[in-house]
């Protein structure tokens, strides 16, 4: 009696078990999921101490890929953004271009708080992990002419999110704002003006592109918000427009690198599975 007992009671737990599994599946596979494909424009401003203590300002193209899958409960995104442009500075009426390319992979998840949601507003929270990558072409500055880093950083995140709910649900309008605060904040970079020898020995190239280059962990300074307007389409894909805000700061005493960028883009968010 003992062992068929404990027999059902297996059972019974390897059923819930499996019930709990196939309706965690069915929920991710409902989960509505979207190719984000991104256009815009942008105005960014920095100053990298180790090179000269000049501000180099301008306008850059912005363009970004990204998938994600997101409901009421939870949100995940991952893709990455690519932006270019040209950065000047006037000093002494002699003008200085550097070039500037910049790339940043990311992933997010986002879950909700239940305790202060309602129909209309919903909070979520969670983290965002970036890589943003700085690459710079400046001929004024001569053997320190080319500008290389690497800014990985794990962020906390919040984000509130409001509905204009309309008659017709798949209408319905929403506003979001998320905040990215910096919680661990590193750089991988080199006090340029200390140039390394590497390409004088001929080492091999990457050893040589990458000598006397540091990493710092908890160090620095990152932060970034989006306020962002979503639109539904009669086909059920979207249109997303929005507003980026971001300031950063790697770690060190005199050789730092500070950056703002501004960017408003336009956003089209392509239904993959017809939700």
């Amino acid at each position: 009696m003992r062992k068929i007992t404990i027999s059902l009671v297996l059972l019974v737990s390897t059923g819930v078990l499996s019930q709990n599994i196939s309706s965690k599946k069915k929920l991710r596979e409902k989960r509505p999921s979207y190719i984000n494909i991104a256009v815009g424009k942008g105005y960014s401003r920095f100053v990298d101490f180790a090179t000269s203590p000049l501000v180099y300002s301008g306008v850059q193209n912005y363009i970004s890929l990204s998938y994600n899958k997101v409901d009421k409960k939870r949100e995940t995104e991952y893709g990455f953004s690519y932006s270019f442009g040209n950065h000047k500075n006037n000093f002494n009426k002699q003008e200085a271009i550097s070039k500037v390319y910049i790339v940043s992979p990311y992933y997010s998840q986002l879950y909700q708080l239940n305790k202060f949601n309602t129909e209309k507003l919903n909070i979520k929270v969670g983290g965002l992990l970036n890589a943003t990558g700085n690459f710079r072409v400046n001929e004024s500055l001569g053997n320190n002419g080319v500008g290389l880093e690497v800014i990985p950083t794990l962020f906390g995140s919040i984000k509130a999110s409001k509905l204009f709910l309309s008659r017709r649900r798949e209408k319905d309008k929403k506003l979001a704002f998320r905040l990215n605060v910096g919680i661990i904040n590193n750089s991988f970079r080199n006090g340029y003006v200390y140039s390394g020898q590497a390409f004088i020995l001929n080492k091999p190239i990457l050893e040589s592109v990458f000598d006397d280059y540091q990493f710092k962990v908890f160090s620095g300074f990152r932060m970034n918000t989006a306020l962002d307007f979503t639109m539904p389409l009669k086909n059920k894909n979207k249109i997303k427009f929005s507003y980026i805000w971001e300031a950063y700061k790697t770690g060190g005493e005199v050789d730092t690198f500070q950056a703002a960028h501004h960017t408003v883009k336009f956003t089209l968010l392509f239904n993959t599975n017809n939700q």
